[in-house]
């Protein structure tokens, strides 16, 4: 009957045990968790809902607005420009954008999986200037 009281207890010790014995299972159940934890980040928590993004397609006005707040910037090609002030960021900047100019998006291109848009602007101080941002910072009209 001792047996049927420590099935909780003895479980715990297995998984322990299994884990003091075979370091690779460690990091399996660390990578699980990783990858889950990553999952449930890229799609808002596990709310249920995903936002879609309005198709854009080239010649279509759009109006930049950076759904984070703040401005948005164009670069000479389509990526991420990375958080430090070098000297190559610095080339790749055509421009920062406020919320709420006007442009035409001329080309669209997926890198890795993240969407980006080649706008041109057509107001305010970066008009007629051209450059790559990420398509969550357009709107259509």
């Amino acid at each position: 009957m001792s047996e049927g009281n420590n099935t909780g207890g003895n479980g715990v010790q297995n998984i322990v045990n299994t884990l003091k014995a075979n370091p690779k299972a460690l990091y399996i159940l660390i990578g699980i968790v990783a990858v889950g934890s990553l999952a449930m980040a890229l799609t808002g928590g596990g709310s249920g809902q995903v936002k879609v993004k309005a198709a854009v397609s080239a010649g279509q006005t759009v109006t930049l607005d950076n759904p984070n707040g703040g401005s948005s910037h164009l670069t000479l090609s389509p990526g991420l420009m990375s958080a430090s002030d070098s000297e190559e960021d610095s080339e790749q900047n055509v421009c920062t954008v406020p919320a709420g100019i006007h442009g035409t998006v001329e080309e669209e291109q997926v890198v890795g999986l993240l969407p980006f848009v080649k706008v041109k602007i057509s107001d305010g101080e970066c008009q007629g200037k051209t450059g790559w941002t990420a398509k969550i910072n357009v709107k259509d009209q």
